[in-house]
Order: C-alpha cells, then sequence, then structure tokens
C-alpha cells in the first residue's frame, strides 16, 4: 500500500525538506525524498510498503529542514488475513500428579506467522478468576450484558480479596473510572418504563433487566455509589411483568434479582419452591439464592436437593444443562449452572465436599482458554467461583511450575503465599510452533495445585463454516461503486457493481446479506474493511439515483471501528436481513479483505463466514 507523509510548514518561507520512512515489520521502498513546502502550506511524500506475516508495524516519518525539523513514529497492528480459528485445552492437578500433558495442532492451511498459543498457569481458583476478568474488561463491545459484566465481577472480587487480606491485582483507581463509566452507560440506557434491553434501542427485557437490577444492587453493597432510584424503577418493571409464560428458570433470575434488590416477591417465591421440581439445576439454585437472600430456611431444602442431583466424577462434580432459558437460546449452560450451585453450598453447606470438585469442574472447562463462553457465562462463573475462593483456603502455594512446548522450555515460575493470586501467562509465537501437533507439557515441583489452560489460534484462508444442527446461518458481502453525478444543482450517486479497481477518493456500497434459518438471537455481524479505507461516518447524506430496495436500515445497532464495521440484531428468524455502509478509498495499495463474520454472540461455537475479497486501488 502507500503510506502518505503530509509535512506542514508554519514558517514565513517555503523550505526544502528531506522526508524519510523506516518501517519496521514492514518492507518499503523510497527511504527518502526531497519535497519543497510552501510558506503555511502543506506537501506530501508518498512510500510503498508491503505487510509481511507479523502483528505490528512501527512507522517513523522523519521531515528534516535547516531550521526546523520534526518526526512521528505510529505502531499499527498487522492483521493475518482469513478467519481467526481458536482452540483451547485446560486442566489442574495437584496431590501425587506433578505434570499434565496436551497436544494443540494447527492445520496446512494456516496463514504464515499466524499461528500462536497463549499459556496460563495459575496456583489458585482466584489466579483463574483474574484472568478472565482481564477478559471482561477488555471486551471491546458494550451491550447491557457487556457493560454489567465489565466491571461488576471486579467490585466483587476486590471486595473479596480485601476481606481476605490480600493485596489485589485490581488497579483501584482504574476500575473507579471504569465503574463510573459502566453505570453511567446503563443508566443512558434504561427505559422510560424502569427496565433495559440488550441495547438501549431493543423492547425492555426480563433477563436483561434482572441483570441490571442484580449486579447494581450487589455493587451498592458493596459500597459503590448506586443511584438508588435506577435500581427502584427497574425493580419496579421486575415486580409488575407478567411473567407466567416465560421459562421457570427466567421467573428464578427474576424473582433473585428483587430479593437482592431488597424488593422480594414472597408470591413468587412461594410459587416457585411448589414448582420446583420442574426447575432445571440453573433455576433452581436461583431460586434457592433468592430465598438466601431473604433469610427464608427454605433455601436449606434446595441445597440438599441439588447436592443429591450433582453429576459427580472422582475429580468433579457438575450439574449438567443444555439450554439457557435466561436467554431462551440453545447452548451448554452447565458452566453457569454449576456456578450458580456453587455459590448456594458455599453459603448453606460450606463443609459440602462438592465444593472443591465443582471449582475444579468450573476451571477445567472453560472453553475459550482462560475464560468461559460468552461475557455472560464469565461473569456468572466467576461470582461462583469468588465466593468458594473465600472459603476454600487454597491461598497458600508453595511450588514452582515449568511449561514446555515442543521439548523446549519457555516458562518457570515460583508460587507462593505471597502471590496467591498472579497467574503466569505466555505467549508463543509462530516460529516456535509447527504444522501439526504442538506438545504442552505443565510440570511442578512443591506442594499445591496447578491450574493451566492452553488456547490455540491461526487465520485461514478457509472459509468454510462451523455450523451444526438444524438452524442454518449464513452471510454474503458485495461491493457496489458509487458514481458521483450532478444533477438540478445537487449530486446524486449511481450504483454500479464493482469490478475489483478503484480510484482514491471512490465510494464503495458494502451489502451484507445474512441469511437465517431457524430461530437465532443476538446475532453479531462483524466486516472488516479494507486497510486503504476509511468508513463513511454520514452516509445519510449521500443521495441514490434509484436506491435498490434492499438498502435500510433494520439493525438493532451499528458501530465503526477502525478496522471493521458491526452490526448487532436481537433476533432473527427464517428471513433475509440485509445491512448496508459506505467506505471510501483512501491509500493506493492492492488488498486482501478478510471474510465478513456473523455469529450468535452467546454461543460464539457457531458461526458462518462469508467469502474474501481482493481489490485494487490506484492514485
Amino acid at each position: 500500500m502507500t503510506v502518505t507523509a503530509i509535512v506542514q510548514n508554519y514558517l514565513p518561507n517555503e523550505k526544502r525538506v528531506r522526508v524519510s520512512l523506516e518501517a519496521k515489520g514492514l518492507r518499503w521502498w523510497g527511504r527518502t525524498q526531497d519535497i519543497t513546502v510552501p510558506s503555511r502550506g502543506t506537501a506530501t511524500a508518498d512510500f510503498r510498503v508491503k505487510a509481511p506475516p507479523g502483528t505490528e508495524a512501527v512507522l517513523l516519518g522523519k521531515a528534516l529542514s535547516d531550521e526546523e525539523s520534526d518526526a512521528i513514529e505510529l505502531t499499527v497492528p498487522v492483521i493475518p488475513f482469513g478467519v481467526r480459528k481458536t482452540e483451547s485445552r485446560g486442566g489442574s492437578f495437584g496431590g501425587s500428579d506433578s505434570s499434565a500433558e496436551t497436544t494443540l495442532a494447527f492445520p496446512p492451511d494456516a496463514e504464515p506467522g499466524s499461528r500462536r498459543i497463549e499459556l496460563s498457569v495459575a496456583p489458585s481458583v482466584g489466579g483463574t478468576v483474574f484472568e478472565a476478568l482481564d477478559y471482561l474488561t477488555a471486551y471491546p463491545y458494550g451491550c447491557t450484558e457487556q457493560t454489567m459484566s465489565s466491571f461488576v465481577p471486579n467490585i466483587i472480587v476486590s471486595q473479596a480479596t480485601r476481606s481476605l487480606g490480600l493485596k489485589a491485582r485490581v488497579d483501584e483507581a482504574e476500575l473507579k473510572k471504569k465503574i463510573q463509566a459502566g453505570l453511567d452507560r446503563l443508566y443512558d440506557f434504561q427505559h422510560e418504563d424502569g427496565g433495559w434491553g440488550w441495547w438501549k434501542t431493543d423492547d425492555t427485557d426480563l433477563f436483561m433487566t434482572s441483570y441490571v437490577v442484580t449486579g447494581l444492587a450487589q455493587a451498592m453493597v458493596a459500597g459503590q455509589n448506586v443511584d438508588e432510584d435506577r435500581v427502584a424503577r427497574g425493580a419496579a418493571w421486575l415486580a409488575r411483568a407478567n411473567v407466567s409464560k416465560e421459562p421457570l428458570d427466567l421467573q428464578a433470575y427474576a424473582a433473585y434479582a428483587l430479593a437482592e434488590a431488597r424488593h422480594p416477591d414472597t408470591g413468587r417465591l412461594n410459587r416457585l419452591f411448589e414448582q420446583r421440581g420442574k426447575l432445571k439445576p440453573y433455576g433452581a439454585a436461583l431460586l434457592g439464592l433468592a430465598l438466601d437472600a431473604v433469610q427464608d430456611p427454605r433455601a436449606a431444602t434446595i441445597a440438599d436437593e441439588l447436592e443429591r442431583s450433582a453429576r459427580v466424577t472422582t475429580l468433579e462434580a457438575s450439574w449438567p444443562q443444555d439450554a439457557d432459558d435466561l436467554m431462551h437460546i440453545y447452548t451448554d449452560t452447565t458452566p453457569e449452572a454449576t456456578a450458580s450451585v456453587l455459590r448456594l453450598l458455599t453459603a448453606r453447606k460450606p463443609g459440602s465436599e462438592l465444593l472443591a470438585k465443582a471449582a475444579a469442574y468450573l476451571v477445567n472447562h472453560r472453553s475459550q482458554g482462560y475464560y468461559w463462553n460468552s461475557t455472560k457465562q464469565t461473569a456468572m462463573v466467576i461470582y461462583g467461583l469468588t465466593g468458594y475462593m473465600k472459603a476454600s483456603g487454597e491461598l497458600k502455594p508453595d511450588f514452582t511450575v515449568n511449561v514446555e512446548v515442543n521439548g523446549k522450555q519457555v516458562l518457570t515460575k515460583r508460587f507462593s503465599a505471597e502471590d496467591p493470586l498472579t497467574p503466569a501467562t505466555l505467549e508463543v509465537a509462530s516460529a516456535a510452533l509447527g504444522e501439526g501437533d504442538n506438545k504442552i507439557r505443565v510440570s511442578r515441583s512443591g506442594a499445591g495445585r496447578v491450574y493451566w489452560s492452553a488456547r490455540g489460534s491461526h487465520y485461514s484462508a478457509n472459509t468454510a463454516g462451523a455450523m451444526r444442527g438444524s438452524r442454518s446461518l449464513s452471510v454474503e458481502r458485495a461491493y457496489y461503486k458509487l458514481t458521483p453525478e450532478p444533477r438540478d444543482g445537487k449530486i446524486v450517486h449511481r450504483m454500479e457493481p464493482f469490478e475489483g479497481k478503484a480510484s482514491a477518493g471512490d465510494v464503495i456500497a458494502v451489502r451484507l446479506r445474512v441469511r437465517s434459518g431457524g430461530q437465532w438471537r443476538y446475532l453479531m455481524i462483524e466486516d472488516p474493511i479494507p486497510s486503504g479505507a476509511e468508513i463513511v461516518e454520514r452516509d445519510n447524506l449521500y443521495e441514490m439515483d434509484q436506491k435498490p430496495d434492499w438498502w435500510g436500515y433494520y439493525f438493532t445497532r451499528r458501530e465503526y471501528r477502525d478496522d471493521r464495521a458491526v452490526f448487532f440484531q436481537t433476533y432473527a428468524e427464517d428471513r433475509d436481513s440485509t445491512y448496508v455502509y459506505l467506505i471510501k478509498m483512501v491509500n493506493p495499495g492492492e488488498y486482501r479483505v478478510s471474510p465478513a463474520r456473523v455469529e450468535p454472540m452467546y454461543e460464539p461455537d457457531l458461526y458462518a463466514v462469508s467469502a474474501a475479497q481482493t481489490l485494487e486501488v490506484s492514485r
């Protein structure tokens, strides 16, 4: 592509300027150019660069004259081409076991330089919790659920570590900023009726409102400055909502939210207790937590029943559940159900032998490496593990861990009682990884339990999706060139098929068509843009000649980022949905554009991708 250096001359005389470019991580041509810059004017110098496989490029531009000089350095990510694919492994060992081994495989079609393995070892359940907090804090999007999940778990964990007299890894000053930003966003998202939807513009939703009311109530108990009126309005919506047609698990969660907010609905609690035989493990645990919140002794009854219904192995205990009735989606919810039962047993049966086994199950089944299936599931599991962390006393490690990849030692870490919450993490780059199986070995010397995870990732030009089951999902992408024409004193744009070649300054319409078979909820469509393009923010200002009937703005939310356009759709059912946006070509060059991707946000193992694109942009 072409990188342009723009030189501004603020001096009273024109200047002869030597402009240079250095580019670490890139190949580049024409390292210096001499240009004349007029007084109080600008001039440019173009440099051609090529991006080989890598992770980032550092560009250093200099403008040197005989009187004044300047320079600028920019770090720019180099994003591999193709579809990002991941695979995770994890587990724990202690006692007589002193090591664990696993493999992560990379296919032949992995893009050069894109292979990565993220490794983590932690000396306690608390260490795994802090890893997961990093994922929630760094998550790039912010719907109602993700906003709640980004800061309330940090509050709960920070409070727990303080009560244990431990030094937390949480930056309190930074956390304070995040809490206020999260509260401001939630206040802005609250509807006039008092409830919340997935996004600000959605209809009020029973789960989302319950989740916010619960989280804000917990933040208040933890000493945060929360607007009590906001909580009361949300609780009032929950109290008057007709929940009779909702799944019983969701009814139990709404009852739990009211109990946490100190507005318990005794009638609902009684009805749910009478129907507890119809509740799934998740719902039963939530009902037990609601009863526990109001100090109702019937919580012990539910704890006893759940303890008897556990699926127990030598090392683990879990409460399997194959559907998430809180969000009306079909996905493995066993981690959330198990975490909620763990919370109840920790409160009501702290001596239960199932506590350690349930915690082991949760840590051993981190489906995405160091976190769980989604932001919601990760937050729910953190709540369960935090209570266990306080009760377990598993905070005095005394061992050294060694990690080997393909027979080469890549990490050594000594853990002691001084740092029971600090995991050790490492990323192994492509140079140390081969095609096919890569062997990982984690070993321990000393006393304690090791919790480990390994997550392999690579990019592939293979666009085969991963859809399974009776539902179908697909996405197609098409480009159209907009040609401006003067007409009656104004500019209108004619849309033409894009043939793969454009000029700098051309505007391209991007059409994404998502076809959904069956019922889908909480879809996210991400479309990477060419690296030499910019998204047109005010696309509604472009007047079209014979705008096609599919051109519209039918989405729940749209966000534009530096490198992609993102659309969110709350519901999709047996229909085609079309999303349109505009990009403007800025930098000349030849570009590969990675496929667009559609996925249900809370079922990340299911996704579909479009074909890739190649385009050429001339000056």
